[in-house]
């Protein structure tokens, strides 16, 4: 049994379409909603008490082009380009029968070339907490269905400062997930999926209340002994964000993208490797992702 960890895998690269370009690097904003990899990091269940796995992630994001407001691709001005690296360290352990407690921090290194020069960051990511309670925890329905609510902290200020990169958007998000998943008898084929919606709060410090989101997700996965494959497909939508109250629709971001995954088992856990490909967007980078990835367990997942 096989599931696709955390709520939506999806690396969100703000682009704001006005601003000039000597503030491009300062709207460029690395800002994960969680690692990007795909993994067997439980079952379609909660985990059971006390049994759980870690997660350790590398991934990495390059982008000279991004979709504008009308969904058309076109290049960062001047010939920009951005690199944006992260390091992602995420868990979960099953607290008791029906409920799990899911937990992220990432470390986002950014860097962002145009004809003025270069500039580049590392800091503290933006740290995610959720609790997923599972229908288990009511019914032996053969189904299962399971809810998530998470919260996303601030790891860092959001800089009102042109010359300095941003790793975070400033506040604090909130989020409600539905998922299910079905695995079939007698082949190892899997098929799981989730669609949630992410409360945005306003940073008071600058006024900005990025939109609300809703986003889903579907993928289909078989194993072959050691070896694991998954195709997962991706929507994000979001809502006009609102500066200083004054709501800004063409800065709404959209997303589609592909997520394949290929892991094996290597030594006491498993390798996963993952991409993102974009298929379509506004307000957002056209760039692919990659990532790799080393699970560990500990019980039965």
């Amino acid at each position: 049994m096989f599931e696709r960890f955390g709520a939506s895998a999806i690396v969100v690269i703000a682009v704001l379409l006005s601003a000039p370009a000597k503030l491009e690097a300062q709207a460029v904003c690395s800002a994960p909603h969680s690692a990007p990899n795909i993994s067997a990091s439980g079952s379609l269940t909660t985990l059971s008490p006390g049994h759980g796995w870690f997660l350790a992630t590398l991934h990495r994001v390059r982008s000279n082009e991004f979709y504008g407001s009308n969904g058309t691709a076109r290049p960062f001005l001047g010939g920009s380009e951005s690199i944006t690296k992260s390091a992602f360290l995420t868990g979960a352990i099953g607290l008791t029968w029906g409920v799990e407690l899911w937990a992220q921090v990432p470390i986002h290194a950014l860097r962002f070339d145009d004809p003025t020069g270069r500039r580049q960051r590392t800091a503290l990511g933006d740290p995610r907490v959720s609790l997923r309670i599972g229908s288990e925890l009511f019914t032996d329905a053969r189904w299962p269905v399971s809810v998530r609510a998470g919260i996303k902290f601030a790891g860092t200020d959001f800089p009102v400062d042109a010359q300095v990169i941003p790793l975070s958007e400033g506040q604090i998000d909130y989020e409600l997930v539905l998922e299910s998943g079905w695995s079939f008898q007698g082949i190892p084929l899997y098929v799981v999926g989730w669609a949630g919606y992410r409360w945005r709060t306003e940073d008071r410090s600058t006024g900005r209340e990025p939109g609300d989101e809703r986003f889903a997700h579907i993928s289909v996965g078989r194993a072959w002994g050691s070896v694991r494959v998954e195709l997962g497909f991706e929507v994000l939508d979001g809502l006009a964000p609102v500066q200083n109250r004054v709501s800004i629709p063409a800065s709404a971001r959209h997303l589609v993208q592909l997520s394949p995954t290929i892991g094996w088992s290597v030594g006491p856990g498993s390798l996963e490797f993952g991409g993102q490909i974009p298929l379509s967007g506004r307000n957002l980078p056209t760039g692919p992702g990659l990532g790799l990835g080393y699970l560990l367990t500990w019980g039965s997942l």
